[in-house]
């Protein structure tokens, strides 16, 4: 199917006119950005059958993690652990069809791949507040030295059920989380996020909707 004529709107296209607001202190603690339009695949394999880490390993360019609750990525795609065979992918729209290079890797082998592209999306949050942010609605301890860069975890956040990671910090040494968000919870989550982020001040870029690309740390 072509699909070089479909238009795609993204979860938060109407908070692109969200004013940016400075904070009590006169600044802005926080940037507030939506990753929309990622290929977003989960993936359930036999991690103790070494043919499939193998094949996986050679279409990602980095091996399955196994260790609960991290993540590995190589360039622009992000492996998160779910549970002991169960993976969440995050890959750019260049590789729309990633789900066809897996299958037909893990063929005779046993898998499922499913593709949830549309059913979610990632709110990326980076800014010297972004934890202050964060625990005003999570009850994880995001301290840097109890959720460190690689980790992720599934929580809730507001009541909202998210995939949080922590990348690695920029050169100013800024902290920067990604929320995996399903799409139907994105609005309030958004409109929660800027709420509570009012005291601090924030920067949006949330709503636009050009392609994300990249999800690297190094970006």
């Amino acid at each position: 199917m072509d699909q070089s004529n479909i238009f795609r709107v993204s979860p938060l296209a109407h908070h692109a006119d969200v004013s940016n607001q400075v904070g009590v202190d006169g600044r802005s603690g926080v940037i507030l950005e939506e990753l929309a339009f990622c290929v977003h695949l989960n993936l359930r394999c036999d991690p103790s059958d070494s043919q499939t880490l193998t094949a996986a390993s050679t279409i990602f360019g980095v091996g399955l993690p196994l260790v609960p609750n991290t993540f590995h990525e190589a360039s622009d795609t992000r492996i998160h652990w779910l549970g002991p065979d169960e993976w969440l992918v995050l890959a750019p729209m260049t590789d729309i069809h990633l789900s066809e290079k897996i299958n037909s890797a893990w063929a005779g082998l046993h898998h499922s791949v499913t593709d949830i592209t549309g059913g979610q999306t990632v709110v990326r949050i980076e800014g010297e507040r972004t934890g202050q942010l964060l625990n005003q609605g999570c009850t994880l301890d995001l301290h840097h030295r109890a959720f460190k860069v690689g980790h992720c975890a599934q929580s809730l956040l507001a009541h909202v059920p998210v995939l949080i990671s922590r990348g690695s910090n920029n050169e100013n040494g800024i902290c920067r989380f990604d929320l995996v968000v399903r799409r139907s919870y994105a609005d309030y989550l958004a409109k929660w996020l800027l709420d509570a982020a009012r005291e601090i001040g924030f920067v949006s870029r949330l709503g636009y909707s050009q392609p994300s690309t990249s999800l690297s740390n190094n970006s």
